[in-house]
């Protein structure tokens, strides 16, 4: 007992010490008038950081607004020039939440413990309070901040802008329903959150968004069982020590960081957007931004998203007559699931666009691509896809993704695919397509020349929140949001510097330059006839290319080949007795075909690091442009909403489409990849047989004349045949990648006549 008076008597005379110390510089700091700013930060480290220590604001015979009051009352003047460096991503959630919004005008919004009306002013600078706004509501129960926010309101002459002094959990407005209901770092600091919560969700309209930006910390523990419904988990599980530190030391301030705040937001509501950050400049505080919406709103959606995500003809849902006949999607299996445990319907179900099919993010198949893509742009020439297709408004096509450059090609054809669904195991590469997605419905076509053209441009974070996001899952806007501003840095390489196959074409700019041909390759990008093109070839790029030292060290390198230009073992094999000679047949040939400069934009962007307007895939053209972002005809769908985003392997994307729902599969040299003595190939070939209509066909290419699978799918009942196969001096198209093409139909109905390919 006597010990612990001691320690107390010790504590009180440290309290006094730092009390008076204190007291010294505040009326050294008046006395010398040092700025205001500096007198901001001094208040506000009194009160946030000192003060909690010594004060007992919180007992328990204290009202919350009484708490707050002690909080605010002696530091609410120098409330909003405190609190920028700390209080991040205020102004990036209420662009995100305008974009998200429905309603162009007549907007009634309400913003909870909304202090000093620093938000509602911000949001005038991004939609119009007097114009875009019914009525707007300020919620605080802090008098102080409210009175700082009459006075700002006044000095705008705002009479839409109503300041409450309320409790949250209990406040009413004059209008029926709110469209838009905000927390700005203040859900952390509500003691009675889930009536808050639940209050919001009854004031929340059904077409309505609610935003949240706050402190918080997750663990892998905290987010078990709910993973579908958060929209993405980057950055999601907070590590430990920042987990415990920062949660510990904001309590002293009455804020609170534990997940139980975030998760019954996220469970009371859908989750529409969702983004986890670290604020650097303070030690790396974890704070997110999160969008959502009434989690019932899509309760007659359920049918309609999962057709249009795994049709053609539409699935159905599963009934007593078909659940035995007609496999479910993922996505729809998962909403299921959800609507009996009571949560939210997976977050793809909250999104405006239908592209992107559900995915079970955390499945380890995902991780091996550590959150990157292999490839920025395709290595397939649809111009010659179409030759031997020859598409119509008759066919479904299924083909990898890769960069979705030919996906977009094939929507842009004059008689295009009803639908195309793009498939890539790899989350990154759909993220990538569905950016250009996005970008096509939003964006000028000057803004996506800059994008996809150039692969730069300069108000990329600004374009993705405020014109982009709406059109994205959440799980793509998160990638973007993270590695956007690097990857079209104007400053930067660029979009084409990108995936792991930039390891290649720097090296290839490194030979350039160690063997003095960088200007010769500018020129050859320049070439305006074939003759000059073929003499800076023979002359100067040939032989620093073909040297004994880059073929031995980068060329024949297994190494190389899998890691920078995506080439696995088992297709290397294919390639015959000499990688080098594979190597040269690919390239001298293309020289000879056409100008690169003019009409092979393949090389032409792994030469320049970008397009030209005369050399660019379809889509990047204005005509392009115009095709995709047409609304199409009456019962037609626009080019856009015909495509399908599926992160899954082909296989088990074959086996949930309905039987004979392709017309046409393009797998690419997927095949190469599969081990000759193993049964994956087969496997493979029966389900994707299954999905095929009567005639359906397979196209495919190989780095052999005559890979070994042909002898698979023909004993599966396929008439295979080439459709090109490379000679000694000859290119099969614009790339001459591959050795041979190939055209299999499927054989046990009657087929549609192939057409054949002109060299």
């Amino acid at each position: 007992m006597e010990g612990e008076i001691i320690l107390e008597q010790r504590f009180d005379t440290s309290k006094l010490y730092i009390i008076t110390s204190l007291s010294v510089i505040c009326a050294i700091v008046v006395v010398a008038k040092i700025n205001e700013e500096v007198r901001s930060v001094l208040v506000f480290a009194w009160a946030c950081f000192v003060k909690p220590l010594f004060d007992k604001f919180g007992s328990r015979s204290s009202s919350q607004q009484q708490v707050l009051e002690k909080f605010y009352k002696n530091q609410a003047h120098v409330y909003d020039k405190t609190r920028e460096v700390l209080l991040q991503g205020r102004i990036e959630a209420l662009k995100l939440a305008a974009a998200h919004l429905n309603k162009k005008k007549d907007i009634v919004w309400v913003d909870v413990g909304g202090g000093t009306g620093y938000n509602i002013e911000c949001m005038d600078r991004v939609k119009s309070i007097s114009k875009s706004f019914k009525a707007v509501y300020l919620v605080d129960l802090s008098p102080s901040l409210c009175e700082v926010a009459r006075k700002r309101f006044a000095a705008k002459k705002w009479n839409n802008v109503h300041v409450m002094l309320a409790d949250a959990c209990s406040f009413e407005i004059k209008d029926a329903k709110a469209d838009l209901i905000t927390f700005s770092y203040s859900l952390s600091m509500i003691p009675t959150y889930h009536s808050t919560i639940d209050h919001a969700s009854s004031l929340l309209d059904s077409q309505g968004v609610v935003a949240c930006v706050d402190f918080g910390v997750q663990s892998a523990d905290t987010i078990i069982g709910r993973v579908n419904t958060l929209g993405g988990y980057v950055n999601l599980c907070t590590p430990w020590l920042l987990r415990n530190f920062w949660r510990i030391w904001f309590e002293a301030d009455k804020v609170h960081l534990e997940p139980s705040r975030r998760q019954y937001l996220e469970y009371r509501f859908g989750t529409i957007k969702s983004l986890n950050m670290f604020n650097n400049t303070l030690g790396r505080i974890p704070y997110y931004i999160w969008i959502g919406c009434d989690k019932r709103k899509s309760d007659e959606l359920i049918h309609r998203i999962n057709s249009l995500a795994t049709e053609s003809p539409y699935l159905s849902p599963a009934d007593e007559e078909t659940k035995f006949k007609i496999p479910l999607s993922k996505g729809h299996e998962a909403a299921l699931s959800n609507m009996q445990k009571r949560l939210p319907y997976p977050s793809i179900y909250y999104q405006r666009e239908v592209w992107r099919v559900y995915y079970d993010e955390i499945q380890p198949q995902y991780h091996q691509f550590a959150d990157q893509y292999i490839y920025a742009f395709t290595w397939e020439d649809p111009r010659e896809d179409n030759n031997i297709l020859r598409f119509s408004s008759n066919d479904t096509v299924l083909a990898i993704t890769s960069a979705g450059d030919n996906i977009l090609s094939y929507a842009t054809l004059p008689d295009a695919p009803k639908r195309i669904h793009a498939v890539d195991l790899n989350p990154c590469q759909n993220h990538l397509l569905e950016l250009k997605l996005a970008a096509f419905r939003s964006l000028t076509y000057l803004q996506i020349w800059s994008m996809f053209g150039e692969g730069r441009i300069n108000n990329f974070k600004e374009l993705l929140i405020t014109k982009l996001s709406p059109h994205m899952s959440s799980q793509a806007f998160q990638y973007w949001m993270t590695k956007g501003e690097k990857t079209f840095n104007p400053n930067g390489n660029g979009l084409y510097d990108t995936g792991s196959t930039r390891w290649a074409l720097r090296l290839a700019k490194y030979i350039f330059k160690f063997f003095g041909i960088t200007n010769a390759v500018k020129k050859l990008c320049e070439c305006e006839t074939m003759q000059e093109q073929k003499n800076l070839w023979e002359k100067h790029i040939k032989p620093a290319l073909f040297n004994p030292f880059v073929s031995a060290a980068f060329i024949g390198n297994p190494i190389f080949l899998w890691k920078a230009l995506g080439v696995p073992a088992n297709q290397a094999a294919l390639m015959g007795t000499s990688v080098l000679k594979y190597v040269i047949d690919t390239l001298e040939p293309i020289i000879y075909r056409s100008l690169i400069s003019k009409d092979n934009y393949f090389y032409y962007l792994t030469l320049t690091g970008r397009y030209s307007y005369d050399n660019c895939p379809d889509y990047l053209t204005q005509k392009g442009y115009g095709a995709m972002s047409s609304k199409s005809k009456p019962r037609k769908e626009p080019p856009l909403d015909r495509i399908r985003l599926h992160t899954d392997t082909l296989m088990d994307v074959f086996n949930r489409l309905s039987s004979k729902a392709l017309t046409i599969a393009i797998i690419m040299d997927h095949m190469d990849w599969f081990d000759p003595k193993g049964q994956d190939a087969v496997a493979e070939i029966q389900a994707l047989k299954k999905c095929l209509a009567p005639g359906g066909r397979v196209l495919l290419r190989s780095a052999s004349t005559h890979p070994w699978y042909i002898g698979k799918f023909e004993s599966e009942g396929f008439l295979c045949q080439p459709a090109a196969v490379r000679e000694e001096n000859q290119s099969i198209d614009r790339i001459n990648m591959y050795a041979s093409t190939w055209v299999c139909t499927k054989m046990d109905e009657p087929r549609r006549r192939i057409s054949s390919l002109k060299i």
